[in-house]
């Protein structure tokens, strides 16, 4: 009787597994699609190399056809625009209309011989995007810049380098005029800064302010602890967040009052630096994870933070219109 109940468990066990693998059939068709795709994009003016693989994915992962294309010294971006159309025109990158059952097409993902810190990626069934979109990726890649773009449900360009000053990052918003161009580009800013255009027509200037305190913080920072990253989104009050030294940050719990500790005078200078606006925005202060040193908006109401609660409440608010001479209202919209 118990060789039986083992019996019939193996029997359930094997079919368990087997519904979760996946189909030799589906396997071979994606396979063929596949290797469709590289038919047509290999012999493309500007294409070094072309790989189109299929990865069974195992137990229960599904198959997935990853194409991969490099891209020739010299390529131009007209050339590159159309890899990315004839790509969306396969069974790969058709989506829907080109659905292959069984398995689905990951995002195409091209790259340059002569930059590895480079890269472009176009999500199945995405909309054509322009020649101008994949040139302003390409002038900066073959330049040498580190730099990945995508398009799909939104576009995006990435500069992955961390630790830039403001002034640096508004820089960067000038050299991809976030704050004229209204096609909705999200620019992200090593791993923390992310701005939608159009941004504020204030916002790099209002970045620009901020550098002298940034620099300030900057020559007390042995460990390199310091950080500045900005959020900007269409309809919504732009974030700003410092990340200050440990060195210059109260102490946990604090002992003394903020305007008495060591750090009060370059974080005072932060709160001058940031001058009434029309176009408010916010601005936080921490230090070690987990420490909210308190926060505050020039429209003059107190924010309301996200994580900690702030070790000293509405304190930055209060001293900021002291600063600045604005009476702080006695209700704030939310």
């Amino acid at each position: 009787m118990r060789s039986r109940v083992w019996a019939a468990l193996a029997i359930v066990v094997v079919a368990v597994s087997l519904a979760g693998c996946s189909s030799p059939l589906d396997v071979s068709e994606a396979e063929r699609a596949a290797t469709a795709t590289c038919e047509v994009l290999q012999p493309l003016p500007g294409v070094a190399s072309a790989s189109c693989t299929v990865d069974d994915g195992g137990f229960d992962a599904g198959i997935s056809r990853d194409t991969s294309i490099e891209l020739k010294a010299g390529v131009t971006a007209q050339e590159a625009h159309r890899i990315m159309t004839a790509w969306l025109s396969s069974k790969d990158g058709g989506f829907d209309e080109y659905e292959i059952s069984g398995s689905r097409a990951t995002s195409l993902l091209l790259s340059l011989t002569t930059n590895a810190d480079a890269s472009f990626s176009l999500a199945p069934g995405t909309p054509p995007t322009g020649v101008a979109f994949v040139e302003e990726w390409l002038t900066r890649a073959q330049r040498g810049m580190p730099i990945s773009a995508s398009a799909g449900d939104r576009r995006t360009i990435r500069v992955p380098n961390a630790g830039l000053s403001p002034a640096a990052q508004a820089n960067l918003l000038d050299e991809f005029a976030m704050q004229t161009r209204t096609d909705g580009l999200v620019l992200a800013i090593g791993d923390d800064s992310t701005v939608e255009s159009p941004a504020s027509a204030s916002l790099g200037a209002t970045l620009r302010a901020f550098d002298p305190s940034y620099l300030a913080f900057a020559a007390n920072d042995p460990d390199h602890e310091l950080a500045f990253t900005v959020d900007a989104f269409t309809g919504s009050e732009p974030r700003l967040r410092f990340r200050i030294p440990t060195g210059m940050a109260p102490s946990i719990p604090p002992d003394r009052a903020l305007i008495e500790t060591s750090g009060w005078p370059a974080i005072r200078a932060v709160l001058e630096a940031a001058a009434p606006s029309e176009e408010p925005y916010t601005v936080t202060l921490t230090a070690v994870p987990g420490q909210v040193i308190g926060g505050f908006s020039t429209s003059g109401c107190t924010p309301e933070l996200t994580g900690p609660e702030p070790q000293f409440g509405g304190e930055l608010q209060a001293q900021w219109a002291q600063i600045h001479g604005i009476p702080r209202p006695e209700t704030c919209p939310r």
